[in-house]
Protein backbone atom coordinates (compact mmCIF):
# COMPACT_ATOMS: atom_id res chain seq x y z
CA UNK A 1 0.00 0.00 0.00
CA UNK A 2 2.91 2.39 0.72
CA UNK A 3 4.19 1.90 -2.83
CA UNK A 4 0.73 2.64 -4.19
CA UNK A 5 0.51 5.90 -2.21
CA UNK A 6 3.92 7.03 -3.42
CA UNK A 7 3.04 6.27 -7.02
CA UNK A 8 -0.26 8.16 -6.85
CA UNK A 9 1.34 11.20 -5.24
CA UNK A 10 4.29 11.25 -7.65
CA UNK A 11 2.05 10.96 -10.69
CA UNK A 12 -0.15 13.79 -9.42
CA UNK A 13 2.82 16.09 -8.89
CA UNK A 14 4.24 15.44 -12.34
CA UNK A 15 1.01 15.68 -14.32
CA UNK A 16 -0.86 18.42 -12.45
CA UNK A 17 -2.00 20.96 -15.08
CA UNK A 18 -3.02 24.57 -14.65
CA UNK A 19 -6.67 24.98 -13.71
CA UNK A 20 -8.51 27.92 -15.25
CA UNK A 21 -12.04 28.20 -16.62
CA UNK A 22 -12.30 29.15 -20.29
CA UNK A 23 -14.24 32.28 -21.24
CA UNK A 24 -15.74 31.99 -24.70
CA UNK A 25 -16.83 35.12 -26.59
CA UNK A 26 -20.35 34.86 -28.02
CA UNK A 27 -22.16 37.22 -30.45
CA UNK A 28 -24.85 38.25 -27.97
CA UNK A 29 -24.53 41.68 -26.43
CA UNK A 30 -24.27 41.57 -22.65
CA UNK A 31 -24.05 37.77 -22.51
CA UNK A 32 -21.15 35.66 -21.22
CA UNK A 33 -20.20 31.99 -21.57
CA UNK A 34 -17.74 30.12 -19.35
CA UNK A 35 -16.84 26.48 -19.98
CA UNK A 36 -15.17 24.29 -17.35
CA UNK A 37 -14.13 20.64 -17.17
CA UNK A 38 -13.89 18.74 -13.88
CA UNK A 39 -12.27 15.30 -13.55
CA UNK A 40 -12.03 13.50 -10.21
CA UNK A 41 -10.13 10.21 -10.23
CA UNK A 42 -10.33 7.95 -7.19
CA UNK A 43 -8.31 4.94 -6.07
CA UNK A 44 -10.25 3.00 -3.44
CA UNK A 45 -9.02 0.05 -1.40
CA UNK A 46 -11.70 -1.62 0.72
CA UNK A 47 -10.73 -4.06 3.46
CA UNK A 48 -12.58 -7.37 2.96
CA UNK A 49 -14.05 -6.03 -0.28
CA UNK A 50 -13.33 -9.14 -2.38
CA UNK A 51 -16.18 -11.65 -2.86
CA UNK A 52 -14.67 -13.99 -0.24
CA UNK A 53 -14.92 -11.24 2.41
CA UNK A 54 -11.33 -11.74 3.57
CA UNK A 55 -9.22 -10.08 0.84
CA UNK A 56 -9.21 -6.37 -0.04
CA UNK A 57 -10.73 -4.99 -3.21
CA UNK A 58 -8.86 -2.51 -5.43
CA UNK A 59 -10.71 -0.03 -7.63
CA UNK A 60 -9.64 2.81 -9.91
CA UNK A 61 -12.49 4.85 -11.35
CA UNK A 62 -13.61 8.35 -12.24
CA UNK A 63 -15.75 9.71 -9.42
CA UNK A 64 -16.92 12.74 -11.40
CA UNK A 65 -16.46 13.72 -15.04
CA UNK A 66 -18.18 17.03 -15.56
CA UNK A 67 -18.64 19.54 -18.36
CA UNK A 68 -20.03 22.82 -17.10
CA UNK A 69 -21.28 25.83 -19.07
CA UNK A 70 -22.49 28.91 -17.22
CA UNK A 71 -22.76 32.64 -17.61
CA UNK A 72 -25.00 35.67 -17.54
CA UNK A 73 -27.52 37.11 -19.99
CA UNK A 74 -27.51 40.85 -19.34
CA UNK A 75 -27.49 42.07 -15.74
CA UNK A 76 -30.69 40.25 -14.81
CA UNK A 77 -30.33 36.62 -15.94
CA UNK A 78 -27.87 33.83 -15.15
CA UNK A 79 -27.78 30.25 -16.38
CA UNK A 80 -25.95 26.99 -15.73
CA UNK A 81 -25.80 23.62 -17.49
CA UNK A 82 -23.72 20.74 -16.14
CA UNK A 83 -23.24 17.23 -17.53
CA UNK A 84 -21.82 14.56 -15.21
CA UNK A 85 -20.73 10.94 -15.62
CA UNK A 86 -20.55 9.88 -11.97
CA UNK A 87 -18.66 6.84 -10.61
CA UNK A 88 -17.64 5.66 -14.06
CA UNK A 89 -15.81 2.34 -13.73
CA UNK A 90 -16.40 1.97 -9.99
CA UNK A 91 -16.15 -1.70 -8.98
CA UNK A 92 -15.27 -2.39 -12.64
CA UNK A 93 -18.79 -1.33 -13.66
CA UNK A 94 -18.96 0.86 -16.77
CA UNK A 95 -22.74 0.62 -17.26
CA UNK A 96 -23.43 4.19 -16.10
CA UNK A 97 -23.54 7.03 -18.60
CA UNK A 98 -23.55 10.81 -18.42
CA UNK A 99 -26.65 12.66 -17.26
CA UNK A 100 -27.74 16.29 -17.06
CA UNK A 101 -26.77 17.05 -13.46
CA UNK A 102 -27.77 20.72 -13.28
CA UNK A 103 -29.80 22.88 -15.65
CA UNK A 104 -31.35 26.14 -14.54
CA UNK A 105 -32.11 29.73 -15.47
CA UNK A 106 -32.11 32.43 -12.81
CA UNK A 107 -33.84 35.81 -13.07
CA UNK A 108 -32.73 38.62 -10.76
CA UNK A 109 -35.27 41.46 -11.15
CA UNK A 110 -33.04 44.04 -9.43
CA UNK A 111 -29.73 42.82 -10.88
CA UNK A 112 -27.26 40.01 -10.30
CA UNK A 113 -24.64 42.01 -8.36
CA UNK A 114 -24.60 43.94 -5.12
CA UNK A 115 -25.17 43.37 -1.43
CA UNK A 116 -28.85 42.49 -1.85
CA UNK A 117 -29.77 40.10 -4.67
CA UNK A 118 -32.87 38.02 -5.30
CA UNK A 119 -32.93 35.27 -7.93
CA UNK A 120 -35.91 33.28 -9.11
CA UNK A 121 -34.43 29.97 -10.33
CA UNK A 122 -36.22 27.31 -12.34
CA UNK A 123 -34.98 23.99 -13.68
CA UNK A 124 -32.97 21.09 -12.29
CA UNK A 125 -31.73 22.36 -8.93
CA UNK A 126 -29.69 21.31 -5.92
CA UNK A 127 -31.99 20.36 -3.04
CA UNK A 128 -31.14 22.77 -0.17
CA UNK A 129 -30.43 20.03 2.38
CA UNK A 130 -27.76 21.87 4.39
CA UNK A 131 -24.75 24.17 4.06
CA UNK A 132 -22.52 21.18 3.38
CA UNK A 133 -24.70 19.90 0.53
CA UNK A 134 -24.49 23.36 -1.08
CA UNK A 135 -20.69 23.30 -1.24
CA UNK A 136 -18.59 22.78 -4.34
CA UNK A 137 -17.41 19.20 -4.89
CA UNK A 138 -13.95 20.69 -5.47
CA UNK A 139 -13.75 22.16 -1.98
CA UNK A 140 -14.73 19.93 0.95
CA UNK A 141 -12.60 19.43 4.08
CA UNK A 142 -12.66 15.68 3.46
CA UNK A 143 -12.17 14.01 0.09
CA UNK A 144 -15.86 13.65 -0.75
CA UNK A 145 -19.34 14.67 0.32
CA UNK A 146 -21.08 13.47 3.53
CA UNK A 147 -24.31 11.55 2.81
CA UNK A 148 -24.57 9.06 5.71
CA UNK A 149 -25.99 11.49 8.29
CA UNK A 150 -29.29 12.31 6.57
CA UNK A 151 -31.70 9.97 4.81
CA UNK A 152 -33.88 10.04 1.72
CA UNK A 153 -35.40 6.50 1.81
CA UNK A 154 -34.89 4.76 -1.53
CA UNK A 155 -33.09 7.91 -2.70
CA UNK A 156 -34.60 8.78 -6.08
CA UNK A 157 -32.75 12.07 -6.50
CA UNK A 158 -29.83 11.93 -8.95
CA UNK A 159 -26.91 13.74 -7.37
CA UNK A 160 -29.34 15.18 -4.78
CA UNK A 161 -30.91 17.36 -7.46
CA UNK A 162 -34.59 17.84 -8.26
CA UNK A 163 -36.69 19.83 -10.69
CA UNK A 164 -38.29 22.86 -9.11
CA UNK A 165 -38.70 26.61 -8.72
CA UNK A 166 -36.91 28.45 -5.94
CA UNK A 167 -35.91 31.82 -4.53
CA UNK A 168 -32.18 32.27 -3.97
CA UNK A 169 -29.89 35.15 -3.06
CA UNK A 170 -28.48 37.23 -0.25
CA UNK A 171 -29.67 40.14 1.90
CA UNK A 172 -28.30 42.77 4.30
CA UNK A 173 -25.08 43.38 2.38
CA UNK A 174 -24.38 39.63 2.10
CA UNK A 175 -24.95 38.87 5.77
CA UNK A 176 -27.84 36.47 5.08
CA UNK A 177 -27.90 33.87 2.33
CA UNK A 178 -30.98 31.87 1.40
CA UNK A 179 -32.56 29.51 -1.10
CA UNK A 180 -35.73 27.50 -1.08
CA UNK A 181 -38.88 26.70 -2.95
CA UNK A 182 -41.11 23.99 -4.38
CA UNK A 183 -39.66 20.82 -5.94
CA UNK A 184 -41.03 17.72 -7.65
CA UNK A 185 -39.85 15.39 -4.87
CA UNK A 186 -41.04 11.79 -4.56
CA UNK A 187 -43.71 10.61 -7.00
CA UNK A 188 -45.81 7.41 -7.43
CA UNK A 189 -43.34 6.18 -10.05
CA UNK A 190 -40.87 5.86 -7.14
CA UNK A 191 -43.15 3.53 -5.12
CA UNK A 192 -40.75 1.13 -3.33
CA UNK A 193 -40.68 -2.60 -3.88
CA UNK A 194 -39.64 -3.30 -0.26
CA UNK A 195 -42.00 -3.76 1.47
CA UNK A 196 -43.82 -5.01 -1.60
CA UNK A 197 -46.22 -2.36 -2.84
CA UNK A 198 -47.80 -1.56 -6.16
CA UNK A 199 -49.42 1.63 -7.35
CA UNK A 200 -52.92 0.73 -8.48
CA UNK A 201 -55.19 2.75 -10.74
CA UNK A 202 -57.19 4.08 -7.80
CA UNK A 203 -54.08 5.26 -5.95
CA UNK A 204 -53.84 2.31 -3.57
CA UNK A 205 -50.26 1.39 -2.66
CA UNK A 206 -48.84 4.64 -4.04
CA UNK A 207 -46.54 7.03 -2.27
CA UNK A 208 -47.64 10.68 -2.60
CA UNK A 209 -51.21 9.53 -3.41
CA UNK A 210 -52.33 13.18 -3.57
CA UNK A 211 -49.21 14.24 -5.51
CA UNK A 212 -48.20 16.96 -3.07
CA UNK A 213 -44.80 18.47 -4.02
CA UNK A 214 -41.70 18.76 -1.87
CA UNK A 215 -40.97 21.99 0.02
CA UNK A 216 -37.43 22.86 1.10
CA UNK A 217 -35.47 25.86 2.28
CA UNK A 218 -32.10 26.91 3.70
CA UNK A 219 -31.01 30.14 5.43
CA UNK A 220 -27.39 31.02 6.25
CA UNK A 221 -26.51 33.72 8.80
CA UNK A 222 -23.03 35.23 8.36
CA UNK A 223 -22.08 36.30 11.88
CA UNK A 224 -18.47 37.26 11.13
CA UNK A 225 -17.43 38.10 7.57
CA UNK A 226 -19.43 36.76 4.64
CA UNK A 227 -19.40 33.78 2.29
CA UNK A 228 -22.38 34.85 0.16
CA UNK A 229 -22.44 35.99 -3.45
CA UNK A 230 -22.20 32.78 -5.44
CA UNK A 231 -24.02 29.60 -6.42
CA UNK A 232 -22.02 27.34 -4.05
CA UNK A 233 -20.10 27.55 -0.79
CA UNK A 234 -16.64 26.09 -0.13
CA UNK A 235 -14.45 25.01 2.78
CA UNK A 236 -11.05 26.60 2.16
CA UNK A 237 -10.92 30.33 1.31
CA UNK A 238 -7.23 31.37 0.98
CA UNK A 239 -8.29 34.69 2.51
CA UNK A 240 -7.24 37.05 5.27
CA UNK A 241 -10.55 37.64 7.06
CA UNK A 242 -12.29 35.18 9.39
CA UNK A 243 -15.75 33.82 8.60
CA UNK A 244 -18.28 32.36 11.01
CA UNK A 245 -21.72 31.36 9.81
CA UNK A 246 -24.64 29.31 11.10
CA UNK A 247 -27.37 27.84 8.95
CA UNK A 248 -30.69 26.04 9.24
CA UNK A 249 -32.75 24.09 6.73
CA UNK A 250 -35.97 22.14 6.43
CA UNK A 251 -37.48 19.68 3.93
CA UNK A 252 -41.04 18.37 3.91
CA UNK A 253 -43.20 16.24 1.62
CA UNK A 254 -46.50 14.69 2.61
CA UNK A 255 -46.96 10.89 2.43
CA UNK A 256 -43.78 10.56 0.40
CA UNK A 257 -42.22 7.40 1.86
CA UNK A 258 -43.15 4.06 3.42
CA UNK A 259 -41.94 2.49 6.64
CA UNK A 260 -40.78 -1.10 7.10
CA UNK A 261 -44.39 -1.96 8.00
CA UNK A 262 -45.69 -0.57 4.71
CA UNK A 263 -47.32 2.53 6.22
CA UNK A 264 -47.27 5.86 4.42
CA UNK A 265 -45.20 8.53 6.16
CA UNK A 266 -44.14 12.12 5.61
CA UNK A 267 -40.56 12.82 4.54
CA UNK A 268 -39.02 15.37 6.90
CA UNK A 269 -35.42 16.52 7.29
CA UNK A 270 -34.15 19.44 9.37
CA UNK A 271 -30.56 20.57 9.77
CA UNK A 272 -28.51 23.07 11.75
CA UNK A 273 -24.87 23.82 10.99
CA UNK A 274 -21.90 25.95 11.90
CA UNK A 275 -19.00 26.87 9.63
CA UNK A 276 -15.76 28.49 10.86
CA UNK A 277 -12.85 29.69 8.74
CA UNK A 278 -10.05 31.23 10.78
CA UNK A 279 -7.02 32.35 8.74
CA UNK A 280 -3.76 33.20 10.50
CA UNK A 281 -2.28 34.48 7.23
CA UNK A 282 -3.06 33.76 3.58
CA UNK A 283 -0.72 30.77 3.99
CA UNK A 284 -2.59 29.15 6.90
CA UNK A 285 -6.22 28.65 7.89
CA UNK A 286 -8.25 26.55 10.29
CA UNK A 287 -11.55 25.26 8.91
CA UNK A 288 -14.25 23.61 11.02
CA UNK A 289 -17.67 22.48 9.85
CA UNK A 290 -20.39 20.67 11.79
CA UNK A 291 -23.92 19.73 10.73
CA UNK A 292 -26.68 18.05 12.72
CA UNK A 293 -29.76 16.43 11.15
CA UNK A 294 -33.18 15.36 12.37
CA UNK A 295 -34.64 12.75 10.03
CA UNK A 296 -38.35 11.87 10.19
CA UNK A 297 -39.53 9.18 7.80
CA UNK A 298 -42.15 7.43 9.90
CA UNK A 299 -41.97 5.06 12.86
CA UNK A 300 -40.19 1.80 12.20
CA UNK A 301 -37.93 3.17 9.47
CA UNK A 302 -34.15 2.78 9.30
CA UNK A 303 -34.18 6.34 7.91
CA UNK A 304 -35.75 7.93 11.00
CA UNK A 305 -33.25 9.18 13.55
CA UNK A 306 -30.58 11.71 14.39
CA UNK A 307 -27.29 12.27 12.59
CA UNK A 308 -24.36 14.63 12.61
CA UNK A 309 -20.80 15.06 11.42
CA UNK A 310 -17.91 17.29 12.38
CA UNK A 311 -14.92 18.01 10.13
CA UNK A 312 -11.77 19.92 11.01
CA UNK A 313 -8.85 20.78 8.75
CA UNK A 314 -5.79 23.01 9.04
CA UNK A 315 -4.10 24.22 5.86
CA UNK A 316 -0.48 25.31 6.03
CA UNK A 317 0.86 26.41 2.66
CA UNK A 318 -0.02 23.59 0.25
CA UNK A 319 -0.98 20.79 2.67
CA UNK A 320 -3.95 20.36 5.01
CA UNK A 321 -4.27 17.51 7.52
CA UNK A 322 -7.87 16.83 8.55
CA UNK A 323 -10.10 14.54 10.59
CA UNK A 324 -13.81 13.76 10.51
CA UNK A 325 -16.39 11.83 12.51
CA UNK A 326 -19.95 11.11 11.41
CA UNK A 327 -22.84 9.48 13.26
CA UNK A 328 -26.39 8.32 12.68
CA UNK A 329 -28.67 6.64 15.24
CA UNK A 330 -32.04 5.24 14.22
CA UNK A 331 -35.06 5.64 16.48
CA UNK A 332 -35.99 2.30 18.02
CA UNK A 333 -39.39 0.59 18.12
CA UNK A 334 -39.85 0.55 21.90
CA UNK A 335 -42.63 3.17 22.01
CA UNK A 336 -44.75 1.57 19.26
CA UNK A 337 -47.79 -0.67 19.77
CA UNK A 338 -47.05 -3.64 17.52
CA UNK A 339 -47.76 -7.32 17.15
CA UNK A 340 -44.86 -9.71 17.73
CA UNK A 341 -44.33 -10.11 13.98
CA UNK A 342 -44.46 -6.35 13.40
CA UNK A 343 -41.97 -5.73 16.20
CA UNK A 344 -39.54 -8.20 14.68
CA UNK A 345 -39.87 -6.49 11.30
CA UNK A 346 -39.44 -3.08 12.90
CA UNK A 347 -36.40 -4.10 14.97
CA UNK A 348 -34.73 -5.68 11.95
CA UNK A 349 -35.30 -2.49 9.95
CA UNK A 350 -33.84 -0.06 12.48
CA UNK A 351 -30.91 -2.37 13.27
CA UNK A 352 -29.36 -1.76 9.85
CA UNK A 353 -29.66 2.03 9.74
CA UNK A 354 -26.91 3.21 12.11
CA UNK A 355 -23.56 4.81 11.21
CA UNK A 356 -20.28 5.39 13.05
CA UNK A 357 -17.67 6.53 10.52
CA UNK A 358 -14.22 8.10 10.98
CA UNK A 359 -11.89 9.69 8.42
CA UNK A 360 -8.43 11.23 8.58
CA UNK A 361 -6.20 12.38 5.79
CA UNK A 362 -3.97 14.88 4.03
CA UNK A 363 -5.03 17.30 1.32
CA UNK A 364 -2.25 18.44 -1.05
CA UNK A 365 -3.08 21.64 -2.95
CA UNK A 366 -1.33 22.15 -6.31
CA UNK A 367 -3.55 25.06 -7.38
CA UNK A 368 -5.84 25.76 -4.45
CA UNK A 369 -9.12 23.83 -4.69
CA UNK A 370 -8.88 23.66 -8.49
CA UNK A 371 -6.17 21.01 -8.44
CA UNK A 372 -5.59 18.98 -5.29
CA UNK A 373 -5.03 15.44 -4.04
CA UNK A 374 -6.56 13.83 -0.92
CA UNK A 375 -5.05 10.77 0.73
CA UNK A 376 -7.64 9.51 3.21
CA UNK A 377 -7.90 6.65 5.71
CA UNK A 378 -11.40 5.57 6.75
CA UNK A 379 -13.06 3.38 9.36
CA UNK A 380 -16.60 2.53 8.23
CA UNK A 381 -19.04 1.01 10.71
CA UNK A 382 -22.68 0.55 9.76
CA UNK A 383 -24.17 2.49 6.85
CA UNK A 384 -21.40 4.10 4.81
CA UNK A 385 -20.79 5.39 1.30
CA UNK A 386 -17.45 3.57 1.48
CA UNK A 387 -16.26 0.18 2.69
CA UNK A 388 -17.39 -3.29 1.58
CA UNK A 389 -20.84 -2.68 3.11
CA UNK A 390 -21.44 -0.18 0.28
CA UNK A 391 -20.93 -2.95 -2.30
CA UNK A 392 -24.06 -4.77 -3.48
CA UNK A 393 -25.11 -7.38 -6.00
CA UNK A 394 -26.97 -4.82 -8.09
CA UNK A 395 -26.15 -4.60 -11.79
CA UNK A 396 -25.28 -0.94 -11.28
CA UNK A 397 -22.94 -1.70 -8.36
CA UNK A 398 -20.28 -4.36 -7.69
CA UNK A 399 -22.39 -7.34 -8.76
CA UNK A 400 -21.71 -9.24 -5.50
CA UNK A 401 -21.97 -8.99 -1.72
CA UNK A 402 -18.64 -9.41 0.12
CA UNK A 403 -18.93 -12.18 2.72
CA UNK A 404 -18.62 -9.97 5.81
CA UNK A 405 -18.30 -11.38 9.31
CA UNK A 406 -19.51 -10.79 12.84
CA UNK A 407 -16.82 -10.16 15.50
CA UNK A 408 -16.89 -13.88 16.46
CA UNK A 409 -15.87 -14.78 12.91
CA UNK A 410 -19.29 -16.05 11.81
CA UNK A 411 -20.12 -15.09 8.23
CA UNK A 412 -23.24 -12.97 7.77
CA UNK A 413 -25.78 -15.38 6.21
CA UNK A 414 -25.91 -15.02 2.45
CA UNK A 415 -29.72 -14.87 2.42
CA UNK A 416 -29.71 -11.71 4.53
CA UNK A 417 -26.39 -10.19 3.55
CA UNK A 418 -28.05 -7.29 1.75
CA UNK A 419 -29.72 -6.21 5.02
CA UNK A 420 -27.32 -7.17 7.81
CA UNK A 421 -24.08 -5.87 6.28
CA UNK A 422 -24.85 -2.40 7.68
CA UNK A 423 -25.65 -3.55 11.22
CA UNK A 424 -23.30 -2.32 13.94
CA UNK A 425 -23.08 -5.98 14.98
CA UNK A 426 -20.89 -6.52 11.92
CA UNK A 427 -17.23 -5.57 12.26
CA UNK A 428 -16.06 -2.08 11.28
CA UNK A 429 -14.32 -2.02 7.90
CA UNK A 430 -11.29 0.05 6.89
CA UNK A 431 -10.69 1.77 3.57
CA UNK A 432 -8.06 3.88 1.87
CA UNK A 433 -9.06 6.56 -0.66
CA UNK A 434 -6.86 8.62 -2.99
CA UNK A 435 -8.91 11.40 -4.56
CA UNK A 436 -7.45 13.69 -7.26
CA UNK A 437 -9.60 16.66 -8.28
CA UNK A 438 -8.82 18.83 -11.31
CA UNK A 439 -11.03 21.68 -12.55
CA UNK A 440 -9.98 23.74 -15.56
Amino acid sequence: MKATLKAVLATSLLLAPAALATKIPIPIEGATLNVSVQVQTQVLINENGAPNGSDPSYDIYVRRTRLLANGDISQNFSYLLQIDNANFGKFGNFSGRAIVQDAWIGWAPTGITGGNVLYIDAGLLLIPISHHLLESTTNFITADVHTDEFRFPGNQFQGLRETGVQLRGWWLDKKIGFRGGVYEGYAPVNTPSTPVNTCSTNGGGCITPKRYPQFAGFVNFDIIGSEEGGWLYGAYKWGKDPIVSVGVSGIYQSQAVKTSLGNLANNRIASADVYINFPQTEAAELVVEAVGYLNGNGSGSSSTGKGFFIDAGYRFMFVAPYASFSYFATDDCSDLTLTAAQRTTCNNAVDVGNSRNFKAGLNFFFNKNLNHLNLEFQVNHGVSAFGPQSMTGAATNAGYFPALKYPNGTVVPASTTADLRTSLRVEAQKSFLAHWNVLF
